[in-house]
């Protein structure tokens, strides 16, 4: 069985979340793992592009899958798949099929030249019961996260409940340290507790409140 993340119309349209792949080609049927709806996608038009990283006083050469437009300083996420890691790279020069730009499509670009910045970008997927937040930080690429920790994002304080590394695998087993630079995804806890919501017939909803009475339930139901 074979998953995929990316955003879900029904729960969740601003954050990736897992998905099963059902089946497709130039579509596909997807359905969340959240909210277990379905709903197609189509395949996005991914380019893999040669990319020559200069990491202090060596060279890396690897592959990055890009789209759309690609601009000199650029920051781009390189996604080593010998290693295993993903760094931040900064784009220092494109070359096309015959002449240096500073900017050019995916489809038309040759070889990138890109400085290594070191540090990484860890999104986390915050669970509010019909919905999932997404925000993220900068960190160094060594920098370890500790499933069932808490640590601070934004002046938010999180607690870390399981982490997607990048070949495809989840670990939640508490005490579990994952380096930054091996992290596609933390999902994690902000700790609020959410109250109850029951539906109306109409869509419209009610908030059963601490210490609210049933009277006041049923009269707001009836109102």
């Amino acid at each position: 069985m074979e998953y995929i993340e990316t955003t879900c119309p029904s729960c969740s349209p601003d954050t990736e979340v897992n998905h099963i792949i059902l089946k497709g080609r130039k579509e596909e049927l997807l359905q969340c793992q959240e909210c277990k709806s379905v709903h197609k996608e189509k395949k996005p038009q991914n380019l893999l592009v040669r990319v020559i990283v200069s990491k202090g006083k060596e060279s890396v050469h690897t592959r990055a899958v890009l789209s759309g437009i690609i601009r000199k300083d650029d920051e781009i996420l390189i996604d080593d798949e010998t290693t295993g890691e993903a760094y931040l790279v900064k784009i220092t020069s494109i070359e096309g099929k015959d002449k240096r730009l500073d900017e050019a499509n995916a489809d038309v670009i040759k070889t990138i030249w890109a400085r290594a910045i070191d540090e990484a970008i860890v999104k986390f997927a915050i669970s509010h019961r019909e919905t999932t937040e997404s925000v993220s930080m900068r960190v160094p690429g060594d920098r370890e996260f500790v499933i069932g920790d808490k640590v601070e994002v934004n002046n938010r304080k999180l607690k870390i409940v399981r982490i997607k590394i990048r070949d495809g695998g989840f670990k939640s087993r508490k005490g579990v340290s994952i380096k930054a630079k091996y992290i596609k995804r933390i999902y994690a806890d902000s700790g609020i507790k959410e109250p109850k919501r029951f539906s109306r017939a109409k869509g419209e909803r009610v908030v059963i409140k601490k210490r609210e009475s049933l009277w006041s339930l049923r009269s707001k139901v009836t109102s």
